[in-house]
């Protein structure tokens, strides 16, 4: 019997052969089904591995997804929890599977050195080996070991708190290059927009699909013996929170953090514009103009709106535009000049102010476009004002 059970779909053969190389040189035994023995009834060959198996790896493509085999195999792994997924397409993956941290081996050929191959051995090492890299995170309960990678882009996730339940929801951005600020004749464009300048996004990131709610700033203050901010009458539960400072909003990223083992913090200004825009260039990634059935601004509704009332953006991502004014990391620059173009946040200087993207329900149209900027005091706090997460590796 073997280590490894691997499905995968038949059209994949030559990456699941590459793979099967891989695996058996970490001193594994690997299972795939070209292994049948001569004389032995397939399926019951096929039920006795799958069944012995330590580890199921499920091979995700357009192929595999749509194989009854290969959904019933990876089934059967995840019921046991045993289940290591890994992406070799870019695709949506099957119902079911969608919370299940995956691999990505999109751009994988044969080399050892890549991150994706690194994301599927490290969790494989240990539960196959009880070896922890030193890549991996321990946190306070002994048994509970932190992974350190992403899904795959695209693919939404939560991270469980220490304290129970669940963290905001995330969903992982692509990495990339995007044009970043406006040109000189976009309608409705403040100088402090420019010069554009081309930004590169090396590695994906995980930023929030909505801002940060009530109940999830709730959850915190609860925690924390924090004073809960005013909601303005308006309600709590799932509209996004507001009256929170930068400096709140930091406290809040470092409290999640340790709940969860993870890296949360607010998004660079780079990144907040590279994840709203989501491969667009045009004023806002609705098009040339916005409606209100698109987003919540000019007091329209008079009052925020819950999170995801409006369609998301290519990327999955709810209210970028309008609905509340965004915190991000960085500290205010008048204009693009000397930016940073990694998409790290510029913090070089000695500006009293922190930067705001996306405008509120009560700021009009123009300044809810991608490339608007705003910025104020850290300390400082309204009823436009809220705050979206990210997360690293």
């Amino acid at each position: 019997m073997s280590d490894i059970f691997l499905c995968y779909s038949r059209a994949d053969v030559a990456i699941a052969n590459r793979l099967v190389e891989r695996l058996q040189a970490e001193g594994w035994s690997v299972f795939i089904d070209r292994h049948a023995h001569v004389g032995r009834r397939w399926h019951k060959e096929i039920e006795r591995e799958l069944h012995a198996a330590s580890a199921v790896v499920v091979l995700w493509s357009a192929q595999s997804r749509d194989s009854d085999y290969v959904l019933e195999e990876a089934e059967y792994g995840k019921k046991k929890d045993i289940l290591f997924p890994a992406l070799i397409e870019s695709i949506v993956l099957p119902y079911g599977f969608g919370r299940i941290q995956t691999a990505n081996l999109t751009d994988w050929e044969d080399g050892a050195d890549h991150d994706g191959l690194t994301d599927l051995l490290t969790p494989l090492r240990l539960h196959l080996n009880g070896e922890v890299s030193e890549s991996m995170t321990i946190v306070d309960e002994p048994q509970q070991i932190i992974t350190p990678f992403l899904p795959a882009p695209g693919q939404a996730f939560r991270d469980q708190l220490k304290t129970g339940g669940e963290g905001p929801l995330m969903v992982v951005i692509p990495a990339g290059r995007f044009l970043m600020g406006s040109p000189e004749n976009e309608p409705g464009r403040h100088s402090n927009e420019g010069p554009q300048h081309e930004v590169r996004i090396a590695k994906p990131f995980a930023m929030g699909v909505y801002t940060v709610t009530f109940d999830d700033y709730d959850l915190f203050c609860q925690y924390t013996g924090r004073e809960k901010p005013d909601d303005g009458g308006w309600g709590r539960e799932n509209r996004p929170v507001i009256n929170v400072s930068w400096q709140d909003a930091q406290d809040y990223c470092a409290w999640l953090s340790e709940q969860t083992g993870r890296s949360y913090r607010l998004p660079s200004e780079a990144e907040w514009e590279y994840a709203c825009r989501a491969g667009t260039q045009t004023p806002y990634y609705t098009g040339t103009g916005i409606t209100q059935d698109q987003a919540n601004f000019k007091k329209n509704v008079g009052k925020t709106t819950p999170v995801g009332a409006y369609p998301s953006n290519p990327f999955g991502l709810c209210d970028m535009h309008g609905n509340v004014w965004e915190w991000c990391q960085d500290i205010w620059h008048e204009s693009y000049q000397r930016a940073p173009v990694d998409g790290s946040s510029w913090e070089d200087g000695n500006s009293e102010y922190r930067v705001l993207r996306g405008g509120s329900w009560f700021y009009y149209g123009r300044d809810c476009r991608s490339a608007d900027r705003d910025h104020y005091g850290p300390s400082n706090h309204d009823y436009n004002t809220g705050f979206r997460l990210a997360r690293g590796q």
